[in-house]
């Protein structure tokens, strides 16, 4: 089975010997993937909605995949500690994911790493792992389809960044380097430049404040740029 690059991406940070739980699993390519490279020993596999469960079931008999469970549930709802100790949460914006780790804390807290792949609001991602007492161990990131995704690997511990953007882009994948990382960045910072003058070309009030808004934001994007190079 071939993964996409999000998906694969994914895998890379399941620790050997693991117990998932892959909350939306949708077809359940993830848990089918581990199982069959026997990289985990048992996985769950959820989703809210009953359609994608059937699909998944299909999947599962057809790669002959023992040891998937299956439960429709949202987010985290019935999971208990005994049904997993790596929980992955993937394709998902960053409110509904911090959402879903509020709702059951007590399973989160007991795994030993999370995975997680937030569509929007990151930072807000990282500052809630943060004030929860999670460190992020490390970042990656994927592009699939000319879409770009950011992967956080995290594992309890203690940590604060010291500088905004830190939160905003990662910490960990400016530390990295990473050339995808930085091809994202430049397009961001051509994107905007491309806005802001849109903006300038039509005065007034709210333009006038939207391009003050776009500057502190590129001038943000070229000091993470500079740390790059």
């Amino acid at each position: 089975m071939q993964l996409s690059n999000r998906l694969g991406t994914l895998t890379k940070y399941v620790p050997q010997g693991s117990r998932v739980i892959d909350v939306g699993t949708d077809h359940a390519y993830v848990p089918i993937y581990l199982m069959k490279n026997n990289i985990t020993i048992s996985c769950m596999a959820t989703d809210i909605n009953k359609g994608p469960l059937i699909k998944a079931k299909q999947n599962i008999t057809k790669y002959h995949i023992p040891n998937i469970k299956l439960k429709q549930t949202s987010g985290l709802q019935g999971i208990t500690e005994e049904d997993g100790n790596v929980i992955m949460i993937s394709g998902m914006g960053g409110y509904l994911i911090i959402d879903i780790l509020k709702a059951a804390m007590s399973v989160v807290k007991a795994a030993n790493r999370l995975i997680l792949q937030p569509q929007q609001d990151i930072d807000e991602v990282r500052k809630f792992l943060h004030a929860n007492h999670f460190k992020i161990i490390t970042e990656d990131f994927a592009k699939d389809d000319n879409k770009y995704y950011t992967i956080l690997v995290v594992e309890k511990g203690e940590e604060v960044y010291s500088k905004t953007y830190e939160y905003v882009y990662g910490k960990c994948l400016i530390e990295k380097k990473l050339p995808l990382f930085k091809e994202w960045l430049i397009k961001k910072q051509d994107k905007l430049e491309e806005i802001k003058k849109h903006l300038n070309e039509n005065q007034g009030v709210q333009a006038e404040e939207r391009v003050k808004e776009l500057e502190a934001e590129i001038t943000e994007i070229r000091e993470v740029i500079a740390c790059l190079n």
